[in-house]
């Protein structure tokens, strides 16, 4: 008898762990604002990369560095705030989320990033202006679809990209800056 003890106290246990994993993860909240707050940080930096791109001056260099760093500001302001809410930290949000690394977040900013660097270089800002609020939307829609898959199977989802992920889109990003100056 000691033996089959023993051995549903590990499954037990493990029931345990999963259904306190499932409270946690039903009672995570998203600070107030986030999403608005992730669109707005990326429609400035995607405007101000196709400005800085387009320019190709100096001032256009300062100008898309200063837009990836409010975008980088916003992206760990809401990740205080979500640590501070919730008193934890989720690891797929960093890269899913704030870092645009989810598929469908990912092909909305690249896809509006080119429309606005094209139009940038022809001068139309006002398609510029479009395409960098139609970025921050796309963004703030893919989180938000990454955050409903990760509460209802949070261990499907709670792994960020991995450092080859992150690190094959950051050399596309490159390459196709680089591509864009040389043809501009």
């Amino acid at each position: 008898m000691e033996s089959n003890r023993g051995a549903e106290d590990p499954l037990a246990a493990l029931a345990a762990a999963d259904d306190a994993r499932q409270r946690l993860t039903t009672g995570l909240r998203l600070p107030v604002g986030f999403y608005p707050a992730l669109a707005g940080g990326v429609a400035v930096q995607v405007g101000a990369a196709a400005y800085g791109i387009a320019a190709q001056t100096v001032t256009g260099v300062a100008v898309a560095l200063a837009g990836a760093a409010v975008f980088l500001g916003v992206a760990a302001f809401l990740l205080h705030r979500f640590s501070r809410t919730n008193g934890v930290r989720v690891d797929g949000l960093a890269s899913q989320v704030v870092l645009v690394a989810g598929a469908r977040a990912s092909l909305a900013y690249l896809g509006a990033l080119a429309v606005g660097i094209v139009a940038a270089f022809q001068s139309v800002w006002w398609l510029v202006a479009v395409a960098s609020v139609a970025a921050g939307i796309g963004c703030a829609l893919g989180a938000r679809h990454w955050w409903r898959a990760y509460r209802h199977d949070p261990a499907a989802h709670e792994g960020g990209a991995s450092p080859r992920t992150l690190g094959l889109l950051a050399v596309a990003a490159c390459l196709g800056c680089a591509v864009l100056l040389v043809l501009g």
